[in-house]
């Protein structure tokens, strides 16, 4: 087995607050009760989470986004159904990159 290495980060010798980056994991730690752990069992929070973004600002699966945060507020019903999340593909995405690649082609003229 190969060594395992281990970088520690802080601003003090006492200091709570570290970051730890190992040979397959990184931990951004604030104290024992606050702390973000990126390993090969996937990523783990602890502490209270504030996520400054609207509701299509937040993707799950890289295509669903949320119902705008004013259409969650009414409520669905039968006459009224409206979906908890709808398909949205990345296609700025798409359309940046094509300008990117549409530049850098251009360069090599």
């Amino acid at each position: 087995m190969a060594n395992k290495r281990t970088r520690v980060v802080r601003t003090a010798n006492d200091s709570k607050a570290a970051l730890l980056v190992e040979d397959n994991a990184v931990s951004v730690i604030g104290d024992k009760d606050h702390f973000i752990v990126c390993d090969e069992r996937g990523i783990t929070l602890k502490g209270p989470i504030s996520i400054v973004a609207d509701a299509m600002g937040r993707r799950s699966g890289g295509l669903f986004v949320e119902m705008s945060d004013l259409l969650s507020m009414i409520p669905s019903t039968i006459v009224t159904p409206f979906p908890q999340k709808i398909p949205f593909p990345p296609a700025l995405g798409v359309v940046n990159m094509a300008k990117d690649v549409s530049f850098f082609m251009a360069l090599l003229v």
